[in-house]
């Protein structure tokens, strides 16, 4: 699973470790696990296992001896999570085996065989034993972005990230009593069309506006070509048949389920899910957007929103694209 903050990663997050849980996936942090994966996943810097909390406080960012497991693994320690700092592709290619290895038969009688799933940064590669493909959550990119704006800068959440704690990115109380508190125009400039950079997968995209890319005040670094990277990432979905879903789609549990191998209605008759988006929230209701800065950020977003209707049609049809649609 790839994932993009503020586009329903948090909730598919509870809903796959609820899953994994399910089918009886062990938890990463499991010796069974890191037996299969220590020989081939070794952390180049013993000190990226120690992050700094905002009171200068420094904890472990991995379990001790576990390199590859993400800081938060334990709050979904069934659904494996693969840390920033493993950029191995030998490593990747291992855990992704490993989650095949020791994932429970599930086959059955009938034709379904539910599928394992692992959040990380990058694919395994070709020389992999195992066929990786991605599964993708978009949402609409005005909202998307919206909710980026509001949620990390304007209201400074996850650990102050843009208000000072890695970047200053001109976010938050200070700025705006000083009066250069970023727009969301300028905003989107910075940080906006995350979908179609992030699936093209060039590091040269990724700098500047992940923590991957190393997190930069101004954002992107390298331009983006439109529409050529944004037609590049569709035909590398198209072409490796990855699994890409909608947070405005009414369907997209049942989209999840066929992708998955889950047989249909599991996750709302077996799991008791209906995938309603509960987490994260910013405080209030979202503000709805002058339209003259709707049409500004449909200019700046263009890659994004022409990456989104190419693939949701039907949703762009119905009038979701650009509409601020999600509250």
């Amino acid at each position: 699973m790839i994932q993009f903050g503020k586009a329903g990663s948090s909730t598919l997050r509870d809903m796959f470790e609820i899953r994994s849980e399910w089918y009886g996936n062990p938890d990463m942090g499991h010796p069974t696990v890191n037996r299969s994966l220590v020989r081939r996943c070794i952390n180049p810097d013993p000190k990226s296992n120690l992050r700094q909390d905002n009171d200068g406080t420094k904890k472990k960012f991995t379990k001790p001896g576990y390199p590859f497991v993400e800081f938060q693994w334990h709050m979904n320690p069934h659904f494996w999570r693969i840390e920033h700092n493993v950029n191995d592709k030998n490593c990747t290619d291992a855990i992704a085996e490993t989650a095949w290895k020791l994932w429970p038969d599930s086959e059955s009688a009938d034709r379904y065989r539910p599928k394992p799933i692992v959040q990380a940064t990058t694919l395994c590669t070709p020389r992999s034993k195992v066929k990786c493909r991605r599964l993708v959550q978009l949402r609409e990119p005005v909202s998307h972005i919206q909710s980026s704006f509001e949620y990390f800068c304007k209201n400074c959440k996850d650990n102050k990230k843009y208000c000072g704690f890695l970047i200053d990115a001109k976010c938050g109380p200070k700025h705006s009593k000083i009066g250069d508190h970023e727009t969301i125009q300028s905003w989107a400039e910075k940080f906006g069309n995350s979908f179609t950079r992030k699936l093209k997968g060039d590091e040269q995209l990724l700098a500047g506006g992940t923590i991957q890319g190393k997190l930069s005040p101004g954002g992107w670094t390298h331009p983006l070509e439109f529409p050529i990277h944004a037609d590049e990432v569709l035909r590398s979905l198209r072409n490796a048949g990855d699994c890409v879903v909608a947070l405005e789609d009414p369907n997209r549990l049942s989209k999840i389920e066929a992708c998955m191998g889950d047989r249909p209605g599991f996750y709302t008759e077996e799991l008791a899910l209906n995938g309603q988006n509960k987490t994260n929230k910013s405080n209030g209701a979202k503000k709805k957007l002058d339209p003259k800065v709707t049409d500004e950020l449909r200019k700046i977003l263009a890659a994004d929103i022409y990456l989104y209707e190419s693939l949701f049609p039907f949703l762009a049809t119905n009038g979701a694209v650009g509409t601020n649609s999600l509250e």
